[in-house]
Order: structure tokens, then C-alpha cells, then sequence
């Protein structure tokens, strides 16, 4: 045991350091230099590799003639503008330009140029970088870059983990003009290993919620012709972009580089100078169809990484090489079980190694350990030149050398203890059976091959129902309570271990016993003459257990799973998966299910108690199961849900009919007899869902809409339902990411402006929504549903404290006017959140006065509840805000309630300012408004003014103040301050 204990140790100890290394070894550089070492070796055993030929790739290289010939200068962008027509005009298929044209790098002139023949090229690609260093830029990407974005791609916890090995801070891109003209652009951002080289290319990268492509992915895309729009990314696993361009991609959506030979001169890729290029010394027939690098391979300029077969390959040749990986397939990538592999690698050798050690003699464990290892190398090595797979190879051989070296200095040490411990591992085997046999419940059997008699202990016979005469000593006795089926298995088993087939005899028998069902374990093990499994058995012995109460309780925890406790219905899992294998068989459109939910049961629990409740569900089980489980599977799918499975045939709406008349009939389960309703709906397949979890919700969200139209109401499911649910969910979540960036919403102020002099006497602050991806957003749109969902409290409490801190700025201009606050009739009803929203709002105004800070609420909202709305409003006049009644004339206000409503002004409704040129009944209204409000000493305000007659009519009315376009329409925060300043409209 010890000797056990210590390969054990050993095998552990080498795994724990092969995983420490696993582990580390991208924290650690040194840790990683071997595998490096080890894929730079197998590259340059396998040699050079020639780039493909389908889609043959050239290099235009600014080398060192270039830089001679421009002056010792890089190409400007007029230069490269004619190199670009000269590609052209000899029919390239594509050209990437291995080079960043930030903004303001050339002339005007020179730019103008090579966006001109970019376009005209329409088959020229231009990088931009993805830098992960610097402050984050969360601003939208140019259109161009925008517009290269990936719109299909999977598994999001795999892109995390992408982004915990190289996460963009910002972006870098390219000219505009260029960009707009180019015909596709890709990233170059890569990251370099402690080494200098770039094993690794960075395919897709993710910034600010969108995932760009490589310049190499793009460049290979544009050559092969995809439709981009098509590609789509599994991360962690795999790309595709059609049938055109697929490739697979290791755990951290990298792209190993399977560099193929040296750069410069002794490329193995085709090449020009840009000099000969522009001079037109390159013949036309070595540009035709060519996919095209143009880029820096001078010594002295552009960037250099070291690879295999070079210390200095040019970026140009890193770029063309990805390239051509992706379209030849020839990429390097770890697989997705490679680091399964590895890890069982790390743990499997150093173990094997011990237990060879442990096992066999030392000769033939350390040449079995040798040859393993040269075999797991070779294996490497051909499944990097055949597949292009890499793995770690230095933690596992690492674990096996530490637990080859400390096995084999155990081994030496432990021989003579071992004999001593198996001796007495012997004894106390013998002695553990003894006990065993002593103590054990199971019954015991030992057949004698020989004789062919068999001992059956007591405990045996009382198992299997037999005395002691009717089992005998014949092995038959197994047979005798077993039925034929049984006993033909059982005979099968038996002789199949007799025959060396199976290690250990095991079978399980089933039958009835005194009308009960009994499982019984039959396990033995047979006796050899000689050495394996080839030997005579001689001898068989074993035991009987009684599993019946576990295979009673397994079959019990089975029904459990997929029944109702309660009920004995189907639950939602069975449901499910019925639908499911429905849906997978022939189709037909009236497949699908009705949902079925009890109104006010919550309230009948809490009325009458639990027990009644479940009473209640049990009978209703219990009916719809009598009436419709011949035909339909019933399933309790919640607390008060049920369900029956449409499989086709029945009317949906008729069987809903059928469904509520069992409701009609009273529920006796208490005093008096409850009568229950129940709202009913159902989604089948010609709905549109194709699948059980679309059906389920289909039917549920149609359920919802059912109990929203009252009691015992029935729904249909309709698509078009869903379509605005998902608008509404959408704002919803929208608005919730809107309050939490806090920089989507912002107020516009409208003047308030006397009439008599046009003197600026405050705004009234209007939200406004600049969604990021939808522009601006009218509260029309999205105020509705925040009211509906309640998040206009969080909208109302934001623009209350951004109107305090805008008078607070404002206030340091001289500013001495009012803004005005719309509240929502949801916040009156929420009013201890309203009051606690507006001592915060005191908080936030400082020094500024609180009466300053006006409130409007609308009549119609005020009269909702015009007691408590009373009440709240008089709080809030208390802590100094001033009131205003918006669209006053339009409601039906008691002259009693508006008497107790402490607000400050009236503002009349623009249905009233729009008439009044069309008669004197509108400016008799607006004339009895004016001398209600001068009766309660009260200001009034016309809202809706849009020319001077208006203007004037209104004064000449009684009203004191005016709001609407003629003075300005409600403006961004700058245009108002300018506002403030200039007074436009005074007199």
C-alpha cells in the first residue's frame, strides 16, 4: 500500500507540476518559451510549404530600390494612387495595402487621388487597428469601418474569454474619404509574444459591441468572392462566410500563423518592386487575377517579426502569409479538445509512466516509456502536418521525465517491501471475507464445476423463495421463480463468463414474489485453471442482494421527474418533450397546445387556505384528465396552469368551449360551493412557432392577454400580438440601459415669454431621447410605455434633478426665471416615491430657490383622484415648489377640488389658442379661464402660441403669459443659455 501510495505521489506530484506549467505558462514567459521552441521545431522539420495556387497571391514591396528611387522616402498616397491604377489596369483580383492612412498623413491632393482610384479600382482593401492600450473610446465607429462589422456570431461566454487574451480600447481608423472608397477594410492588430514573434493571428475582435474582421479574413473574403453579409462566427470554434471561406478557430478565437518559408529575396511568395511597379517594368500577365500585399519590406522601415525560417520577415509577408492560410485551409489551430488533451496528457503520462514502473520490470517499463513518447511525438507531428493542429507538448513530457526519474528511484527501494506487504495483504484479505461471509445480509453461493453441485446459504434461499429440498444443489434452482425471458438472459450471462467473456458475472432478476415485485443482484466470479481468461473454470462462487426497495424508489423518482406531485399529470418537462417529439414527426397545422389558468386563484388560496386550493386543482385534474386524456395529454404546467397537447384533428376553439363547460359545474370543496372561471388560449404550428419552447411562450403571452380581458375570457394566439410585445420589450429594455448610461435622455426648454413685453420669464423643460442607434426618440414614442411599466418614475425623478441642475448653472448667469417639470399621473399614484424624489430634488438645487422649480400636472391626472391628489400637491407646495395645472379646459375639474389645489398658474390648452380666430366661443372660454385664475390671484399661461394675432388676442384677453413656436420651439440646452443671454423676443 505504501509503494502504492508513493508511485502515486510521484505520478500526482509530476501532474501537479506539468499543470502548474499548463497553467502558467501564459502568465509566465519562460514557461511558454518551450512550446514555442516545439512549434518552431516542427515547422522547420516539416519544411517549406509553397502558397497556393488557386488564388495566387503577390507582393508589391516598398523594399529598399523603392526607398532609393522615392528619395529614401515612403510612397505618398498620390504614389500610391498610380500604383493602384497600374494593378488595375493588369487585372488584380484584389489589393490590400499594408498601410495606415490615418487623417492628415498625405495632401489633400494626394488623398483626393488614391480615394479617386480606389474607387475606380473598387477591388482595393485598407486597414485600420484596434490598439488595447490607451484611454477606452466608447464613441460609434465611422460609417465605412461600421459597415465591416460581423451580424451573425455565436456563443458569447467564448467571445469573453477572447477578449481576457487581447480586449481594443479604441479604435484607430483610417482617413474617411479613403475609407469610404476602399471596397472592404480589416483590422491589423495582433499581439506580439514575449519573444517578439506573432505565432498567433487575431481574426475577429470585438469594440463597443461590434466584432471587426482581420485585414487578412477580409482580404481572403473579398478574394474568394462572399457575400460578407453571410459570415458567421462560432467563437471558440469555427468561421464561415458560405461555402467559400471556412476555417476553424482555437479556445480563444485565435488563428495560428503557418508560416511557409523565409521573407525578402528567398520568399516563397511572388514579388515586385513598387519602383517597377510605377516605372511599368512588371508585365501585365504576373498581375492577371493576382491577390495583391502592397506594403514596406525595407530593412530600414516598416514593422519585422521574427518566425521559424526568419528573424525579420516584413508585416507585409505576416499579412500575405494569414492570407493564404485562409484560403488554402493550411491555418494553425489548437482544437477544441486540445486542451482536454492536454490536460489528460498532463495527468495520463505521469501516471502510465509510474504504473509501468510500478507493474513491469525496469527494462521494459523505460523502453515502453520511450517508445510512448517517441510514438505521442510522432503523433504531434503528423497531426500538425496533416491537420495543422498544435498542442503543448513541454507540461506533459515534463510530467512524464519528473515521474519517470521518481519512479524508477522508488522502484529501486521498494522491491524486498513490497513481498512483505503483499504477504500480509494476503492475511488480511483471507480475514475481511471471513467477516464478510459472518456479517453480510446478501445471500451466498459456491458452485463446484466440477461436481457440479452448488451451496446455497440460508439467506440465498429466503431471498429467492425456496427451501432448502426445492433448490437442491443443481444450479437450475436460479431458474425456478424466473420467467422464460428472464432465465434465457440469465443462462446467457452465466456462460458468457464462463466463456471469459466478462470479468465479472452481473445480472439483475426480475420478478413477482407473493404478489409483490421483487429485484434481486446475482454477482459471482468463476475460478480458473492456468493464468487469463482462456482457463478452465474450476470454480464459482458469489452472492444475491436484494435491490428491490432502490429499484422501487429509482421508479419512483423517474415518475416524480416527469409527473405533478399533486395531480399525477404530465409536468412541464414531460409536456415539453411530447410537443417536441410531435413537432418532429409529420407536421400538421393544427399542432400545438391550450393553455388553460384559473382567475383570482391566488385570492381562493388566501380566502379559503391552501388545503381547499389543492382540493380545487386535484378535481379539476382529475376532470380534464377523464374528459380529454384519450385524446389529449394533460399536463399541470404551473400553480394554476394546465395544459392539453393539440396533436391535430380537434378544433382548438371548440375544444376551449368544451374546457370551459367544465367549469360550469361547481367546485364542493367548500362552503359554499366555488365557482370557478378560468382563462383559456392556444398556439398551434399555422400560428407561425416552430418549435415547443415558441409554442409555450405563444400560448402563455396569449394566455396573458386572455386574463387581461376579464374573467373567462378566451385568446387566440396572434403574431402580430407578439410583434408589438417584443416593440414594447424592447423599449422597455432599452429605457432601462437609457436611465443607466445616463447620457441618452436630455431636456429641451421651451420659453415662457409675458406678453406684455416679451420679457423671458422662464422654460418648461421637455425630455428628449438620443438613442444610440435610433437617433432622437419623441416622448410620444416611448412615454406611454414607461408610464405602463412604471419606469416613468426613474425618467421623472432624472429630469427633475437635471432641470435642478440646470437652474443651478443657469443661475451663475443671472439667470433669475423659472423651469417648469412635467409629473406623470404614475408618479402622483406613487406619491411617498414622488415626495421622496422631490426632497432630493431640493438636495440638488442648492442655493437656488425652490419656488423657482415649477411642477405641472395635467387636470385630467389631478381628478383621477382628487383627495389624495390634493393632499400630495399640498406637500409639495409646502417644501416651495410652485404648481402649475397643464391643458386646464380640457378636463372636467369640481370647482370645490380645484379650489384646493395650492397651484400658482393656469395654463390654457392649445385646442383653445387654435380657435381663436374661428369664433368668439373660444375666446369666450379663454375669458372665463382668465377670470377664474385673476379670481383665485393666479397666473395664466397659453400654450400653443403660434403668430402675432394669436399673441395679441391673448393679451388682449387677460392672459398674462405665452408658449409656443412664434417665440421658439423648445430648445437644446446651448440654445437656450444663448436665449438667456440675448432675449430675442423682448421688446
Amino acid at each position: 500500500m505504501r509503494s502504492r501510495i508513493g508511485y502515486v505521489l510521484i505520478g500526482l506530484a509530476a501532474a501537479l507540476l506539468g499543470l502548474a506549467m499548463l497553467a502558467w505558462r501564459a502568465d509566465v514567459p519562460v514557461l511558454e518559451r518551450p512550446d514555442q521552441w516545439a512549434l518552431d521545431w516542427q515547422t522547420r522539420w516539416r519544411g517549406e510549404l509553397a502558397p497556393g495556387t488557386e488564388l495566387p497571391l503577390l507582393l508589391v514591396r516598398v523594399d529598399d530600390a523603392a526607398l532609393e528611387a522615392l528619395g529614401g522616402r515612403v510612397p505618398d498616397r498620390a504614389e500610391m494612387a498610380r500604383a493602384v491604377q497600374a494593378l488595375q489596369a493588369g487585372g488584380a483580383r484584389a489589393v490590400a495595402l499594408d498601410i495606415l492612412l490615418l487623417p492628415g498623413g498625405g495632401t489633400p491632393e494626394g488623398s483626393a487621388a488614391l480615394a479617386s482610384a480606389m474607387k475606380a479600382c473598387a477591388c482595393a482593401l485598407i486597414p485600420f487597428s484596434l490598439p488595447d492600450d490607451g484611454k477606452p473610446d466608447a464613441s460609434s465607429a465611422p460609417a465605412p469601418v461600421l459597415a465591416q462589422a460581423l451580424l451573425r456570431y455565436d456563443d458569447e461566454a467564448a467571445l469573453a474569454r477572447s477578449e481576457g487574451y487581447y480586449r481594443p480600447r479604441r479604435l484607430v481608423a483610417p482617413e474617411l474619404g479613403l475609407a469610404e472608397a476602399a471596397a472592404a477594410l480589416g483590422h491589423i492588430s495582433v499581439r506580439p509574444e514575449p519573444d517578439g514573434s506573432m505565432r498567433r493571428d487575431l481574426p475577429l475582435l470585438r469594440l463597443n459591441g461590434e466584432v471587426y474582421p482581420s485585414l487578412p479574413l477580409r482580404l481572403a473574403a473579398f478574394a474568394r468572392g462572399v457575400d460578407w453579409a453571410s459570415a458567421r462566427a462560432r467563437f471558440g470554434a469555427e468561421f464561415s462566410a458560405g461555402k467559400g471561406l471556412q476555417f476553424r478557430l482555437d479556445e480563444l478565437s485565435r488563428l495560428g500563423v503557418n508560416y511557409y518559408g523565409p521573407g525578402g529575396p528567398a520568399s516563397s511568395f511572388d514579388s515586385v518592386g513598387f519602383a517597377d511597379l510605377l516605372a511599368g517594368r512588371v508585365e501585365p500577365a504576373r498581375l492577371q487575377g493576382r491577390v495583391v500585399v502592397l506594403g514596406v519590406s525595407a530593412l530600414a522601415a516598416g514593422d519585422h517579426v521574427p518566425t521559424p525560417f526568419d528573424a525579420r520577415l516584413p508585416g507585409m509577408e505576416r499579412i500575405a502569409t494569414v492570407t493564404d492560410n485562409l484560403l488554402t485551409g493550411r491555418s494553425l489551430v489548437r482544437p477544441a479538445w486540445g486542451g482536454a488533451a492536454e490536460l489528460a496528457a498532463v495527468f495520463l503520462l505521469p501516471f502510465a509512466a509510474v504504473a509501468l514502473l510500478a507493474r513491469r520490470s525496469l527494462g521494459v517499463a523505460l523502453a515502453a516509456i520511450v517508445l510512448g513518447t517517441l510514438a505521442l511525438l510522432a503523433g504531434v507531428q503528423w497531426a500538425f502536418e496533416s491537420h495543422y493542429f498544435v498542442f503543448a507538448v513541454a507540461p506533459p513530457l515534463l510530467a512524464l521525465a519528473i515521474a519517470t526519474l521518481g519512479g524508477s528511484a522508488l522502484r529501486a527501494g521498494i522491491e524486498q517491501g513490497r513481498r512483505r506487504v503483499a504477504a500480509r495483504q494476503l492475511a488480511a484479505s483471507e480475514q475481511r471475507y471471513a467477516l464478510a461471509a459472518q456479517g453480510a445480509n446478501d445471500g451466498l453461493w459456491d458452485w463446484d464445476l466440477t461436481t457440479g453441485e452448488v451451496y446455497y446459504s440460508p439467506r440465498w434461499l429466503a431471498l429467492m423463495g425456496l427451501s432448502a429440498a426445492e433448490a437442491g444443489h443443481a444450479i437450475q434452482a436460479w431458474m425456478q421463480p424466473l420467467e422464460p425471458a428472464m432465465r434465457h438472459a440469465f443462462e446467457a450471462e452465466l456462460q458468457a463468463h464462463l466463456d471469459g467473456q466478462s470479468l465479472q458475472f452481473h445480472q439483475v432478476l426480475h420478478f413477482h414474489q407473493g404478489g409483490q415485485e421483487r429485484w434481486l443482484l446475482a454477482r459471482g466470479l468463476a475460478v480458473r485453471e492456468g493464468e487469463g481468461k482462456s482457463g478452465k473454470p474450476v470454480r464459482m462462487a458469489g452472492s444475491l442482494t436484494d435491490i428491490s426497495e432502490s429499484q422501487r424508489l429509482q421508479q419512483q423518482i423517474s415518475f416524480d421527474a416527469l409527473h405533478d406531485r399533486l395531480t399525477g399529470l404530465a409536468n412541464r418537462v414531460l409536456f415539453r418533450e411530447q410537443l417536441t417529439q410531435l413537432l418532429s414527426g409529420v407536421l400538421a397545422p393544427e399542432t400545438g397546445l391550450l393553455l388553460l389558468g384559473l382567475d383570482g386563484f391566488r385570492a381562493l388560496n388566501e380566502t379559503h387556505g391552501p388545503v381547499v386550493g389543492d382540493t380545487v386543482l386535484t378535481e379539476l385534474a382529475s376532470r380534464l384528465k377523464s374528459n380529454f386524456g384519450a385524446r389529449h395529454l394533460v399536463a399541470r404546467m404551473g400553480p394554476d396552469q394546465f395544459a392539453l397537447l393539440l396533436a391535430g384533428g380537434d378544433s382548438a376553439a371548440d375544444l376551449g368551449r368544451r374546457v370551459q363547460a367544465l367549469l360550469q359545474s361547481p367546485f364542493n370543496v367548500a362552503t359554499p360551493m366555488l365557482q370557478l372561471t378560468a382563462g383559456i388560449a392556444w398556439a398551434q404550428r399555422r400560428h407561425g412557432p416552430a418549435t415547443a419552447d415558441e409554442l409555450l411562450t405563444a400560448a402563455e403571452g396569449a394566455l396573458a392577454r386572455a386574463k387581461a380581458g376579464g374573467p373567462g375570457q378566451t385568446h387566440e394566439f396572434d403574431p402580430a400580438e407578439q410583434l408589438v410585445e417584443q416593440s414594447r420589450r424592447w423599449l422597455r429594455d432599452a429605457i432601462d440601459a437609457a436611465l443607466a448610461s445616463d447620457t441618452q435622455f436630455e431636456l429641451h426648454y421651451q420659453p415662457f415669454v409675458r406678453l406684455s413685453d416679451r420679457a423671458l420669464l422662464g422654460f418648461e423643460a421637455l425630455i428628449r431621447w438620443r438613442h444610440p442607434e435610433r437617433g432622437l426618440i419623441m416622448p410620444g414614442d416611448f412615454i406611454p410605455v414607461a408610464e405602463a411599466s412604471g419606469q416613468i418614475c426613474a425618467i421623472g425623478r432624472w429630469a427633475l434633478l437635471e432641470a435642478a441642475g440646470q437652474l443651478r448653472r443657469w443661475q451663475a448667469l443671472g439667470f433669475t426665471g423659472e423651469v417648469a417639470v412635467n409629473l406623470s399621473g404614475v408618479q402622483l399614484e406613487r406619491d411617498l416615491e414622488l415626495l421622496a424624489d422631490a426632497r432630493a430634488t431640493l438636495a440638488a438645487l442648492g442655493d437656488v430657490p425652490t419656488h423657482r422649480l415649477k411642477l405641472e400636472v395635467t387636470e385630467s391626472m389631478a381628478m383621477a383622484n382628487p383627495q389624495r391628489s390634493a393632499e400630495v400637491l399640498q406637500e409639495l407646495a409646502r417644501m416651495g415648489f410652485k404648481l402649475s395645472i397643464d391643458d386646464f379646459g380640457t378636463g372636467y375639474s369640481s370647482l370645490a377640488y380645484l379650489h384646493r389645489f395650492p397651484f400658482d398658474t393656469l395654463k390654457v390648452d392649445r385646442s383653445f389658442v387654435i380657435r381663436l380666430a374661428a369664433g368668439r366661443e373660444a375666446q369666450e372660454i379663454v375669458r372665463t379661464i382668465v377670470g377664474l385664475a385673476l379670481a383665485l390671484g393666479k397666473q395664466t399661461l397659453a400654450e400653443g402660441v403660434e403668430d402675432e394675432k394669436q399673441a395679441a388676442l391673448l393679451e388682449q384677453l387677460g392672459v398674462q403669459v405665452g408658449q409656443g413656436w412664434l417665440f421658439a420651439k423648445a430648445l437644446p440646452e446651448a440654445q437656450a443659455t444663448e436665449a438667456i443671454r440675448s432675449a430675442p423676443w423682448r421688446r
